[in-house]
């Protein structure tokens, strides 16, 4: 009996789910975290939100929180909405690499862009990202 094309997409993101939350037991990189990092959030249009100095190993999205910043997170931080897309401004290698399911929801042409899901994106060094405008 043939897949459907929705039967087969539940199966790689339930694939790709599994394989992000093995990945982020194991910190998603080969990197050990920084005790203390900072995080500077910006606007969609450059201006500076916020700095916060947050825990390594802890997620983009947690650290946004500690700064008191609204960044959208619709799912919680189960990494299946993409709501919570910020993009890299600045050091990128200061991030987990992306894996999994983050993969499948930012696609290609976002990973290349630079965007990043806070939720799925843990803390390694100091970074500045940028929070886009949705609409």
């Amino acid at each position: 009996m043939p897949v459907s094309k929705k039967g087969r997409l539940k199966r790689i993101l339930k694939r790709g789910l599994a394989r992000g939350k093995a990945a982020v037991s194991r910190g998603g990189s080969d990197q050990r975290p920084a005790e203390e990092v900072t995080v500077v959030f910006e606007g969609p249009n450059g201006e500076e939100l916020g700095t916060v100095v947050s825990a390594g190993g802890r997620t983009v999205l947690a650290a946004a929180r500690d700064a008191g910043i609204d960044l959208d997170h619709f799912c919680g931080g189960q990494c299946s909405c993409g709501t919570c897309k910020v993009v890299v401004r600045a050091d990128a290698q200061a991030l987990t690499r992306p894996l999994g399911n983050e993969q499948v929801v930012l696609g290609q042409a976002g990973m290349k862009a630079g965007a990043r899901l806070a939720c799925q994106a843990r803390l390694i060094g100091d970074v500045r990202v940028q929070i886009p405008r949705w609409f």
